[in-house]
């Protein structure tokens, strides 16, 4: 992995002969976003760990192994904790307590997060 814009882009490996595989993180600036210079779209983390876990299940359908399986819950437990984060930074109730999934359900277009019905502001 090779850093291109510390906390955003990022150059990571690619197996088998391709290109380097560029992971872009979503860039913001003002007050909320201290130190930012520049602003750009791109994924959030919760949305790469989602895609993680996928890829877990999808390697342990080939090749089951409990190391794989133990895996997942720890990803999701990421995904929680960001996602409790992101509702009390933006003043909501945590998702949980709208019982609320925070893998499966859906997410805002507008801040990438779940248990926000559009009314988030950036």
């Amino acid at each position: 992995m090779t850093v291109i814009d510390p906390g955003h882009r990022y150059q990571l490996h690619s197996l088998d002969g391709g290109e380097p595989v560029e992971l872009v993180f979503v860039k913001r600036e003002g007050v909320r976003y201290p130190g930012n210079v520049g602003a750009h779209p791109g994924t959030n983390l919760q949305e790469v760990l989602r895609a993680c876990i996928a890829r877990l299940a999808y390697l342990d359908a080939q090749i089951h192994d409990y190391r794989t399986v133990a895996a997942i819950p720890l990803l999701r437990h990421a995904v929680e904790l960001l996602e409790f984060r992101a509702a009390h930074r933006h003043g909501r109730a945590d998702p949980s307590l709208l019982g609320l999934d925070v893998i499966a359900d859906r997410f805002c277009h507008q801040c990438g997060h779940v248990g926000c019905a559009g009314e988030c502001v950036q």
